[in-house]
């Protein structure tokens, strides 16, 4: 009977038509990937893959193993799900996550993941969006946290959480009036998200006008120097509230009551079809608890700044 190990080896190499690939995802070396499968192949008498440039194949008979494989590692999954301690979930899994999520509830999901599952490794990348999910579909991450959901049948999503974006800058900045019209913000330098991103395209679209001024738009793969750029007064900031609540509180930043409705961007959590996707069905589990518990949260911060504004206001007009 052919070992667990070697059938998984073979599956992602059939899938990734690689041997490096396949050790990448398999947190292993080139010429153990080779051993096992030369070991499969001895047991099973005949050649599993084609290799040639670099590129491996399956045989017929190749294909015909490969379904196999697929429906063991399928069951194995399975099984481990429903009996298994959460102690025996090992290995390292591979995360992509947009910055927006390191500014607001990544910190206690890694502290979560660290106490339901001591043995499990992480690998952090933060990416825009567009670039995790090519990396998501290219097999060189296995989980991601993304603008989303992609779309791609092979890709499985989860809803995590809703960001409003809205328009944030200095208190330096003064405005003649308010509700401050979007023809006054257009005025200002615009910092925003990267290009090719669902919120740049957003903004961007916002003031592609003809009746509104040429506006300046930078665009930042860093949120941090978005935020930066947005406490040195350089300019107005279109982002979510919830990266930047310090920094609200403690006046350093404020939004701006403006004519232009907020906006969501929508975050899921993604990840490729596979027989065996334990360890990231897991972690996205815990992803939307942790992004449920931020939201309740963020909604009481909310809720306090309106009061402390409220009784602040009316302290002044005393």
């Amino acid at each position: 009977m052919p070992d667990l190990k070697s059938l998984e080896t073979f599956f992602w190499v059939a899938t990734l038509g690689s041997f490096r690939g396949a050790a990448l995802k398999l947190n292993t070396t080139q010429p153990a990937v080779s051993q096992r499968i030369a070991l499969l192949e001895r047991e099973f008498g005949f050649k599993l893959l084609h290799r040639e440039k670099r590129v491996a194949t399956p045989t017929p008979r190749g294909r015909a193993a490969l379904g196999y494989a697929e429906k063991l590692l399928g069951l194995r999954s399975e099984m481990l799900a429903r009996v298994a301690e959460p102690s025996s979930l090992t290995g390292v899994v591979r995360l992509g996550v947009a910055e927006t999520i390191v500014h607001t509830w990544l910190t206690p999901f890694i502290r979560r993941v660290d106490r339901t599952y001591p043995n499990l490794a992480l690998e952090i990348e933060v990416d825009i969006s567009p670039n995790l999910r090519d990396r998501l579909l290219a097999q060189e991450i296995d989980l991601a946290f993304l603008i989303g959901p992609p779309s791609a049948p092979s890709v499985h999503s989860r809803p995590l959480c809703n960001y409003p974006v809205t328009f944030i800058a200095s208190p330096r900045i003064k405005w003649p009036r308010t509700p401050v019209p979007i023809e006054d913000l257009a005025r200002h330098p615009i910092i925003t998200f990267a290009r090719n991103t669902q919120p740049y395209v957003a903004v961007r679209s916002l003031f592609n006008r003809p009746d509104l001024p040429s506006v300046r738009l930078h665009a930042s793969a860093s949120l941090a120097t978005v935020i930066h750029m947005a406490l040195d007064g350089l300019g107005i900031a279109v982002i979510p509230p919830a990266i930047v609540g310090r920094e609200l509180d403690q006046r350093k930043l404020c939004i701006i009551e403006t004519t232009v409705p907020p906006w969501d961007i929508a975050f899921v959590a993604s990840w490729l079809a596979a027989p065996d996707t334990r360890a990231a069905e897991s972690l996205a589990q815990i992803a939307i608890a942790i992004a449920g518990e931020d939201g309740a949260g963020r909604l009481e911060r909310i809720a306090n700044r309106q009061s402390r504004r409220r009784s602040q206001f009316k302290a002044g007009s005393r």
